[in-house]
C-alpha cells in the first residue's frame, strides 16, 4: 500500500483506488457543502420567510373572516341602538310642546287633589349634547296623593326626573306636606352646522 504523501495530484489517476476513492468523496462532500452553503442555505431562509408570510396572511384572513361573520349582529345591533335612540329622542319634549307638558304636570296634581303653589320652568342649562329644563313644583297635599302625583308623573309619554325632593309638614297638627321638587326634563340640541 502506497504512502498518501508520497502521491502526486498530477498522476491522480494512476493512484491506487482507496486514495482515489478517498479523494472523490472528499470533493463530493466538498461540493455538496458549497451547494448547500451558496444554493440550499438562501432558498431554505427564502421559503422559512414565505411560510412566515402565510403565517400572517392566514391571521389577517382569519380577522377579516371574523369581522365579515360578525358583521351582521354588528348590525343587528346598531339597529337596536338606532331604535332605542328614536325611543329616547320621542321621549324628550320639543321646545313647543313645553307648555302643554306644563299643563300635564298641573292637571296631574289637581286630579291628586294636590294644591300648587308654584309650578314654573327654570333656565335651561347647557351640557354637551343636552339641554337640561329645571321644573319647580311646590305644592302642598296629603302623603298619599303627593305618591299617586309622583307615580303619574314617571308614567307621562316625556321624561321628567325629580331631584333636589323637600317635604315637610304644613303644621305639626296637620298631616297635609308641603311638598318642594325641582324637576328636570331634556331637550336635545340641534345640530350645528359648521360650513362656513
Amino acid at each position: 500500500m502506497a504512502n498518501l504523501q508520497d502521491l502526486d495530484l498530477d498522476e491522480m489517476p494512476e493512484w491506487p483506488l482507496l486514495p482515489q476513492m478517498l479523494v472523490i468523496v472528499l470533493l463530493i462532500i466538498a461540493l455538496q457543502a458549497a451547494g448547500y452553503w451558496f444554493y440550499l442555505q438562501p432558498k431554505q431562509q427564502r421559503l422559512e420567510n414565505l411560510k412566515q408570510q402565510e403565517q400572517t396572511q392566514k391571521a389577517t384572513l382569519r380577522i377579516k373572516a371574523n369581522k365579515v361573520a360578525a358583521l351582521p349582529k354588528m348590525q343587528e345591533q346598531l339597529d337596536e341602538l338606532k331604535q332605542r335612540y328614536d325611543f329616547l329622542l320621542q321621549q324628550l319634549p320639543e321646545q313647543k310642546e313645553l307648555a302643554s307638558m306644563l299643563a300635564s304636570v298641573n292637571n296631574l296634581g289637581l286630579d291628586n287633589s294636590l294644591t300648587f303653589t308654584r309650578i314654573d320652568w327654570g333656565e335651561r342649562q347647557n351640557q354637551s349634547f343636552l339641554y337640561r329644563l329645571p321644573l319647580n313644583i311646590e305644592l302642598t297635599g296629603s302623603y298619599h296623593d303627593i305618591g299617586s302625583f309622583s307615580e303619574a308623573i314617571a308614567k307621562l309619554p316625556r321624561i321628567i326626573n325629580f331631584d333636589d325632593i323637600d317635604w315637610q309638614r304644613v303644621s305639626q297638627e296637620s298631616s297635609t306636606l308641603h311638598f318642594r321638587v325641582r324637576a328636570y326634563t331634556y331637550q336635545f340640541k340641534p345640530e350645528v352646522s359648521h360650513e362656513k
